[in-house]
């Protein structure tokens, strides 16, 4: 195959896309919240479903346990979220949505439709869902990479 024909570098186009994306993001984020969207996804995470466990909550996020603490950290001195030691098992703690936490995201909401919105204007229909699709191969094929 020539140069000219190869085809993209998947790899490293979506590293960049990643870092570009999430660099604009957090600034955005931080700038108008006081977060990063490492925490705007926890708090996605548990307006979705409040209560879950630690443990359950890093692997919805797909978190260390040490990240999670640590953003769980700024997000209860936000006044954010709460933790709740667990009835049944002291060694669990259970992480709670505050009200304003649940403000931020109907705010964050609305910023993260503009984002995938620009994102996604020059494309059609079709070529959005053929968007769609490979990001999601690229989610499928890559838990079988390793």
């Amino acid at each position: 195959m020539s140069k000219s024909h190869r085809d993209p570098r998947v790899f490293f186009l979506l590293q960049q896309a990643n870092a570009t994306l999430f660099r604009v993001a957090d600034s955005l984020l931080r700038e108008r919240e006081g977060i990063l969207t490492a925490h705007q996804v926890i708090l996605f995470a548990l307006d979705a479903e409040d209560g879950l466990a630690m443990s359950d909550l890093a692997a919805r996020v797909g978190m260390s346990r040490t990240r999670l603490t640590n953003l769980l950290d700024t997000l209860e001195e936000k006044k954010f979220v709460h933790r709740v030691q667990s009835d049944t098992d002291g060694r669990v703690f259970n992480v709670f949505i505050e009200p304003s936490g649940r403000d931020l995201i109907t705010r964050s909401r609305a910023q993260v439709r503009e984002m995938n919105e620009q994102l996604l204007a020059p494309f059609d229909k079709v070529e959005r869902d053929t968007i769609g699709a490979f990001l999601s191969h690229v989610i499928k094929t890559s838990k079988s990479l390793g």
